[in-house]
């Protein structure tokens, strides 16, 4: 058993070297195996290990390398797909969406370029084309080529992070830049976000007491408001933690929902565990929900699939007569239909109207930034004469079983679940209060 012939490493001239047999040349015979640098000089002369592997990491490529000798450039979307799968391997959520949005908005047109080669002008081109994605959003509302002013700022995030890693990142194998191209180059230009909504107290009652809304949404609808809790940590809550004598929840997880079923957990999106106090009005509910979990896996609530959270609500609303235009509009530049996130958003201004300390609405919505909090405090201030009563009390009639179970399902003529946002949609769009500002795209 004796040393590999080629990949093995070096320590040579200020660099690390691994030994590789270069392709034929054009008259047939084989070329000598050469000594080729590694990791752009940005290996520690001590980290013998971080250079095999990053030797073992390009032996793929360098079988295949061209006549001629030269060394094959790794090009930008595959240094990006390897960035990615670093990403996921530290169990970040996310990297879902930042795929997503590198393939659409960062890659196209610079993908087959040589990672090292990529310039400031390529950034630049990238930042013009998210420009006139965020002026057409701004002019024209949600569409296809337009970006939100936040997501194009999330995709200038995702670049920047990227360049920055490829210069310093903690893995050797990453750093292949001796310097960022997006160093000098400025972002995208801002722009006013679309507003969300919040319910108002009469419509809150609305919601949570009409016998037309199934009663497993009325429960969640009502702890998604009353709580204040992120979506994901409001479905993970079990009866362990909720806390009766001292009228406290522990928020200290969310539903990953990369596990089956989503029955598994993390921890929150701010890494944090806040204790909140359980809102007067919502003490019965928790109680009862502690001692009749509604949900599997022990969980208290029994919610909906994530990706109909947001049409149900808009249809349960239409269903308890709830029928501001507001709540309901699309395609508008200015603002945005009523979605489950809202729900949070209620609660957390509801408080500010009420008149609590911003130091509590900041706990209770676990923001690590207070210009988050200021947000709903100044909203409380604009919505303060709406309103009402802020977080009323709750219908008593929330503290019981639902009739239908978890597994049953009511099924129509076609097949199609009764509770299910396929079967409510319709309706949604024949009602004369659901407005289009503009055609869809």
């Amino acid at each position: 058993m004796g040393r590999r012939a080629t990949g093995c490493v070096r320590y040579l001239a200020g660099g690390w070297h691994a030994k590789w047999r270069l392709a034929d040349g054009p008259d047939g015979k084989p070329r000598r195996s050469k000594w080729l640098a590694i990791g752009e000089g940005l290996i520690a002369k001590e980290d013998r290990d971080a250079a095999e592997a990053e030797a073992e990491r390009l032996a793929p490529r360098m079988r295949k390398v061209v006549q001629g000798g030269e060394v094959p450039h790794e090009t930008f979307s595959q240094w990006f797909e390897r960035f990615h799968t670093h990403k996921q391997s530290l169990g970040l959520s996310t990297v879902k969406d930042m795929r997503g949005r590198a393939s659409k908005w960062i890659l196209p047109g610079i993908e087959d370029k040589a990672m090292t080669d990529v310039s400031p002008k390529d950034v630049e081109a990238v930042v013009r084309l998210l420009d006139r994605a965020v002026a057409a959003f701004q002019k024209d509302g949600p569409g296809k080529g337009r970006l939100s002013p936040s997501t194009a700022k999330n995709v200038w995030g995702d670049m920047q992070h990227a360049f920055d890693e490829a210069v310093r990142a903690k893995e050797p194998s990453l750093r292949v830049l001796t310097e960022s191209p997006a160093k000098n180059v400025r972002g995208p230009d801002g722009g006013d976000e679309r507003q969300g909504q919040i319910l108002y107290s009469d419509e809150i009652l609305s919601l949570v007491s009409h016998p037309d809304v199934p009663l497993y949404r009325r429960q969640t609808y009502a702890l998604a408001i009353y709580s204040k809790a992120r979506s994901s940590e409001l479905e993970a809550l079990t009866s362990v933690d909720v806390d009766l004598p001292r009228k406290t929840v522990t928020i200290s997880k969310q539903a990953d929902r990369k596990s089956k079923g989503r029955k598994e957990t993390k921890r929150t999106k701010t890494k944090l565990v806040r204790i909140v106090d359980i809102e007067p009005s919502l003490l019965p509910l928790v109680t009862w929900l502690a001692s009749h979990p509604q949900g599997k896996h022990g969980r208290l609530l029994r919610m909906p699939p994530p990706e109909d959270r947001a049409e149900l609500l808009r249809a349960d609303l239409l269903v308890a007569n709830v029928k501001r235009d507001a709540l309901h509009i699309e395609h508008d530049p200015g603002v945005r239909a009523i979605v489950f996130h809202d729900l949070r958003d209620t609660g957390l201004v509801h408080m500010a109207v009420r008149g609590d300390s911003p130091i509590l609405i900041q706990w209770a919505g676990g923001h690590t930034d207070y210009k988050t909090t200021q947000g709903y405090v100044s909203r409380g201030q604009t919505e303060r004469q709406r309103i009402g009563t802020p977080l009323p009390p709750l219908p008593p009639d929330l503290c019981r079983e639902s009739k239908a179970p978890i597994k049953s399902r009511t099924i129509d003529d076609d097949g199609i679940s009764l509770n299910s946002a396929a079967f409510l949609r319709p309706q949604r769009e024949l009602n004369p209060c659901y407005r289009r500002e503009r055609p869809v795209s």
